[in-house]
């Protein structure tokens, strides 16, 4: 914690200080013990994470049970936020898609829902398949992903925006923007496929670099022969 960080932790807080204050400085009082600051974050952001997993989860009691344990999760790790990584709306998403994906293939293994909308959840599994295939850790794949994006055409990059850090539906987009939803819904798969396949490059030359510093020893079987 900084200097100023600890100064402000010092300070004394009501809760009509504490909506005063941006989020990141609500985190700075929340590691000192102000819980009401983690009222004054739900009532900022808990719309936003519930539209999250409202269109992950389709069911609004899930997404409803969904939000409160995102910001459960946030409470439990409010000692991990570092402001310099990042502002706490992208530290937000990231808890409120980790927690909606998961509780979604909880609730698909058991057999939750009757029908699957593959084209509803394509863009989330290309999201996180990414994540998951590069075995980075979340800050260094939100960078990358940061890279990906500025490659996308604007009309992709816009939508991919609205859906992912604004939690927007496809016809919410379609009304903003004056699309069609299947366009919005078009360039959303093309940007997030171009997303997806830039993080992937990434990681095999990753993979190609490492391989290089580290060559495997030459006349060593790599495979023990099937005993019959």
């Amino acid at each position: 914690m900084s200097l100023i960080d600890q100064e402000m932790a010092s300070l004394p807080y009501s809760l009509s200080r504490l909506r005063t204050l941006s989020d990141e400085d609500l985190m700075v009082a929340l590691c000192a013990n102000y819980n009401d600051a983690l009222a004054v974050l739900f009532e900022r952001h808990s719309a936003l994470a519930f539209r999250i997993a409202r269109a992950t989860l389709r069911d609004d009691g899930e997404a409803e049970e969904t939000v409160q344990r995102v910001f459960l999760d946030i409470y439990r790790s409010r000692s991990q936020f570092n402001r310099e990584r990042g502002t706490f709306t992208i530290w937000l998403l990231q808890y409120a898609y980790h927690r909606s994906f998961n509780r979604r293939a909880h609730l698909q293994a058991n057999h939750f829902y009757d029908l699957y909308d593959l084209d509803d959840l394509a863009p989330t599994e290309l999201f996180y398949g990414a994540g998951r295939l590069l075995c980075l850790p979340r800050q260094e794949v939100v960078c990358l992903v940061k890279q990906a994006l500025a490659i996308l055409e604007s009309h992709q990059r816009k939508v991919i925006e609205l859906t992912y850090f604004e939690g927007l539906t496809a016809m919410e987009i379609a009304e903003k923007t004056g699309d069609s939803a299947s366009s919005v819904r078009h360039h959303l798969y093309r940007g997030m496929k171009k997303v997806r396949d830039t993080l992937l490059e990434t990681k095999r030359a990753r993979s190609n670099a490492a391989s290089e510093r580290n060559p495997s020893p030459k006349g060593m079987l790599v495979e023990y022969p099937r005993t019959l």
